[in-house]
């Protein structure tokens, strides 16, 4: 009796494509299964548990660093097209940065991996209650800006930028009344326009005028007095063509010609 062949089932047949939040669990278990199949160690480099070795000394690695590390740069190099290849072209914005396969299958489980309704909740507890109450509002944009991107990683949601934007004058607004905005506006707009009406004031008439003389010839205040000015006949410099009149012909004519 003939035995029948069986060809083996490709990646793509084994895992389903990953889209976002919703099969991700479905996802990464086919994922893991289909990779213990091959070989134990591709899932637990995938998730950190096997970690890319580093030398003592990096200048002077040994043989059996420099081997250690060739297999973990190796499987990674394995590993990383086929994590895109099983992924949704709307994910992979997410691993575009990554250079090794740890880094992607982080970013992506950073994005979609299922968070307990503690923990979510407790982030967004920390991004509304971060609020500006101190003399240092540099140190504050920088713990806001944290508070902003801890909750956009925990939540496959992005928030709009107009939502952001409302979420940032919440948090430097004591009053959030609609008239305490407009009043906030109208003050800060006068407080500007006016710094930029006295700026333009200080340089008009704070800059000294160092043009003491006035021309006549330019008819403007100059650098110069009118008797020093270029433009006065009384400085113009005899040329060449000028001196044509005192040739020595134009003199020797002169001469033949009886005096008056």
């Amino acid at each position: 009796m003939a035995s029948t062949g069986f060809a083996e089932p490709s990646l793509l047949d084994l895992v389903p494509t990953l889209v976002g939040e919703s099969n991700f669990s479905t996802w990464t278990t086919s994922l893991k299964w289909t990779l213990d199949s091959r070989n134990a160690q591709y899932y637990e480099l995938l998730t950190g548990v096997w970690r890319a070795p580093d030398a003592v000394d990096p200048a002077q690695p040994t043989p059996t660093e420099v081997e250690a590390r060739t297999q973990w740069d190796n499987a990674s190099r394995y590993l990383l097209p086929l994590l895109n290849a099983t992924i949704h072209p709307t994910v992979k914005f997410y691993i575009l940065g990554a250079d090794n396969a740890r880094t992607a299958y982080a970013n992506l489980h950073r994005a979609f991996a299922a968070r307990s309704y503690e923990a979510g909740f407790a982030i967004f507890l920390k991004f509304i209650n971060t609020t500006y109450t101190s003399n240092k509002p540099q140190v504050f944009v920088n713990e806001w800006r944290d508070a902003l991107s801890e909750l956009q990683e925990c939540n496959s949601t992005k928030l709009t930028p107009l939502l952001i934007f409302y979420h940032f004058l919440h948090a430097v607004t004591t009053d959030t009344t609609i008239e305490a905005t407009f009043a906030d506006f109208v003050v800060s707009e006068d407080r500007r326009l006016n710094t930029l009406n006295q700026a333009h004031s200080f340089c008009v008439n704070k800059v000294p005028n160092h043009l003491p003389f006035f021309c006549k010839f330019h008819r403007r205040q100059a650098g110069h007095s009118s008797d020093h000015c270029f433009l006065n006949p009384a400085n113009k410099v005899q040329g060449p063509l000028d001196k044509v009149a005192t040739s020595p012909a134009q003199r020797t004519v002169n001469g033949d010609q009886p005096g008056k």
